[in-house]
């Protein structure tokens, strides 16, 4: 038994301790936002309209997950032509678009579209829609509208997309700084908006607590560092907030969600800990039971619980390892939670082998105080914010070590 346990935790070890240093392949982009601009010439563009009015509009959250964020778009008005709208994160479920979902080969697309139907697409989904006027000159907004017409051609309106580095507010984030000559840039990066890029997503994200929780955990440290405003505008609403600071200006409110006035009620911290404690007395009280019904219905539980993060766990190790999505990169949550938590699924569901799980979780929990010193020795070092997965997985393999004790006394 010692043998195979031993056995057991040294493939445990160097599975980990293989995934933190393992990041997926990435493929090139059709056609990198920051380098085109650069290659377009905005200050050298023919003025077509002397009367040429661009907006900002702006798209809270809606139901869907991919509307989580909200949605940003540019509008045109130009004499004698209906209002167009330019959007980024257009996206369709053809024919192999879930497997390149998979493979983070987001493959993206930007239409010019008719802007009063989108609109009143945005109202029809109840989505509080706000309107920003872009203070650019004649000729900067020219140049905006053929660098847009340009990036609609069929060959040009592809790229790949980045939930966090290119989505359609960065995408529109770039254009307007370009048309500023780069000053928009210059002066939000010297923001500092006090929160990261988890921190930042976590506002829109912890609506649905259980999202939130599965995403934060295949997240790795790449979104951890402080935020400036400039990298921050990768939300749309953050993105429009900046735009009217920097030019002094009020967006005025198109039309208002009657469903949706606040966007988050409690932290992902808040949820985790509350579902924590709830978790821990539950399963003690069920264990602690002299009747076998309850100590099998914690096993019962434990052992969805067990499922859970087998699934999460090989997902993130497959995302690192053959993914583009870079955003799960170095993740070192595959040190608390892993696929061979199917040896604790097994053991669960049979209700028997409780020294199994213990040695299990004692390993683990020992895992888990390190990396709390580590991260209060190194805060700059280690910067991964998992706080909330590292407290439930650790009410979770106590419960194992408490299991184990009261099933020894009863022996």
């Amino acid at each position: 038994m010692k043998r195979a346990l031993s056995s057991i935790l040294l493939i445990f070890i160097s599975i980990n301790l293989f995934s933190l240093s393992i990041e997926g392949g990435n493929i090139e982009n059709p056609f990198p936002s920051e380098e085109n601009l650069k290659n377009f010439n905005f200050s050298d563009i023919a003025v077509y309209y002397t009367e040429i009015e661009i907006n900002l509009i702006t798209t809270e959250t809606g139901d869907e997950l991919y509307s989580y964020f909200g949605h940003t778009s540019l509008e045109i008005n130009v004499p004698t032509i209906r209002p167009s709208f330019f959007d980024y994160g257009f996206f369709s479920f053809s024919e192999g678009f879930y497997r390149n979902f998979i493979f983070g080969r987001l493959l993206y697309n930007v239409y010019q579209t008719d802007g009063t139907r989108r609109i009143e697409a945005f109202k029809s989904e109840d989505r509080t829609v706000h309107r920003t006027p872009l203070s650019l000159g004649t000729q900067e907004k020219n140049a905006v509208l053929s660098f847009l017409l340009y990036n609609t051609r069929p060959e040009n309106n592809t790229y790949l997309y980045d939930y966090y580095f290119d989505n359609c507010a960065t995408r529109v984030r770039d254009i307007y700084n370009e048309a500023t000559g780069g000053a928009f840039k210059t002066w939000a990066s010297g923001i500092n908006t006090g929160l990261s890029l988890r921190e930042e997503a976590n506002i829109h994200l912890d609506k649905s607590p259980l999202i939130s929780f599965t995403l934060n955990f295949l997240e790795g440290p790449s979104i951890d560092k402080a935020a400036n405003l400039y990298e921050a505008s990768f939300l749309p609403i953050n993105l429009m907030k900046a735009i009217e600071q920097y030019q002094d200006t009020e967006s005025a409110m198109i039309y208002e969600s009657a469903s949706r006035q606040n966007t988050r009620s409690h932290s992902l911290m808040y949820y985790t800990c509350i579902f924590s404690v709830a978790y821990f007395f539950i399963a003690l009280l069920l264990y602690g039971s002299k009747i076998r019904f309850f100590n099998r219905l914690s096993d019962i539980i434990n052992a969805l619980i067990y499922l859970y993060f087998f699934i999460l766990s090989t997902l993130l190790i497959f995302f690192m390892a053959f993914t583009n999505h870079s955003v799960t990169y170095l993740n070192a949550n595959v040190l608390y939670a892993n696929p061979l938590m199917i040896i604790l699924l097994a053991e669960a569901i049979r209700g028997k082998r409780t020294k199994k799980r213990f040695y299990i979780s004692v390993f683990e929990l020992i895992i888990i105080a390190s990396a709390l010193i580590i991260k209060g020795l190194f805060p700059l070092f280690f910067i991964q914010e998992n706080i909330p997965h590292l407290i439930f997985l650790s009410a979770l393999y106590l419960i194992n070590v408490i299991h184990y004790f009261i099933s020894k006394e009863r022996s």
